[in-house]
């Protein structure tokens, strides 16, 4: 039997034999590039996909398919799963299974997987005509990577946010040393940006962050990708691109003015004020939005993009995109400074409807 076509890829955990065949009815969803997550809770298969939305599939895995699964998992693994041991994990390259335990889920064992695509799954002209953004909110974004601001990205679970910082990666020079730092890897930036200059690194209980962080410096990097901004581990961010360094990054939050108080909470730490070091420190908030249309399809679409500056002891927003449209073109003189600093043309926004 074909081994499944997903490459390995190291980490802690390694699937070195698992075939086509041991997905049996999720095989179809594997291979179908819409399809983002598969979710079993116990009674019911759910599925997440680009186009259609969040549905409800009418397959029924059954306890034999579970048991078989995750005993072939557990082998592949060399890790036991039972009461004692109630959380199962691998991934390959493109995938990232999850299966928790009966002894430990009410509803009956949990089946999460997680397709996480070596490619662009976004497209320029794709992008604009379904109305993701307009044209120039998307030359913006493309001039402040290449004017190296510190970027980061927004948005609420499933929106997308690792994809657009993927994209964005697209806009950085192919001399600009990129590290990667990722605890799950998401990103794939040296399969997708083959001619940059990319190490890649996995975060574990070993490789904490920090370690990472501070690795990474001695590498001499001009961008720092950290797929997913969760904790402490901000603070040392911070003061990485404090020194210097570039950064893009995502994190969770309902809005672009979030951010900063999102970050200085997350760094948990009352001697200093992070809050304050992130305006300092952080040029450009977006804020990505998914909405669910009558049918059930789902849109994305860039809602909000800001400036964040220290300014005169002041903690200052200039919002330039909200709820999709271009409101303003003010650009602060602190960031006129960076595109002249990189020879990037200072972009021309002009007030705009959005029609996603």
């Amino acid at each position: 039997m074909e081994e499944i076509e997903y490459g390995i890829r190291s980490g802690v955990l390694h699937l070195q034999s698992l075939q086509e065949a041991d997905f049996g009815v999720l095989l179809k969803y594997i291979r179908q590039s819409s399809v983002t997550d598969i979710n079993w809770n116990g009674t019911a298969l759910w599925i997440d996909d680009l186009y259609k939305g969040r549905y409800r599939s009418g397959i029924i895995l059954s306890d034999e398919y579970i048991q078989r699964f995750s005993a072939k998992l557990s082998n592949v693994v060399s890790r036991q799963f039972n009461k004692y041991s109630p959380i199962l994990e691998a991934e390959t390259a493109e995938l990232r299974i999850s299966v928790i335990h009966q002894e430990v889920a009410n509803t009956g064992t949990v089946l999460s997987i997680r397709k996480i695509p070596r490619e662009i799954r976004m497209v320029r002209e794709t992008m604009i005509d379904d109305g993701y953004c307009s044209n120039q909110i998307e030359q913006f974004l493309a001039a402040c990577v290449k004017a190296k601001m510190n970027i980061i990205i927004c948005g609420l679970p499933g929106v997308g946010k690792t994809e657009l910082l993927k994209y964005l990666g697209g806009y950085i020079e192919d001399r600009d040393r990129v590290i990667t730092l990722e605890d799950n890897l998401e990103l794939h930036f040296p399969a997708v940006y083959p001619n940059k200059d990319c190490v890649e690194f996995k975060v574990n209980e070993i490789f904490s962050y920090q370690a990472a962080i501070k690795a990474s410096l001695r590498l001499l990097p001009t961008w720092l990708l950290v797929s997913e901004i969760r904790s402490a581990e901000v603070k040392y961010l911070l003061e990485a691109i404090s020194t210097g360094t570039h950064c893009m990054s995502t994190i969770h939050a309902e809005c672009v003015e979030m951010i900063p108080n999102r970050l200085k909470n997350m760094a948990g730490d009352s001697n200093r004020d992070w809050e304050e070091e992130a305006f300092r420190h952080i040029d450009v908030g977006v804020y990505i939005r998914k909405e669910i249309k009558e049918q059930g399809e789902i849109a994305r679409h860039i809602a909000q993009v800001c400036f964040f500056e220290r300014k005169e002891e002041e903690n200052i927003t200039t919002m330039l995109v909200d709820n999709g449209y271009v409101i303003s073109d003010n650009i602060p003189e602190s960031k006129r400074k960076k595109f002249e600093l990189y020879n990037v043309e200072i972009p021309q926004l002009e007030r705009e409807v959005f029609y996603g």
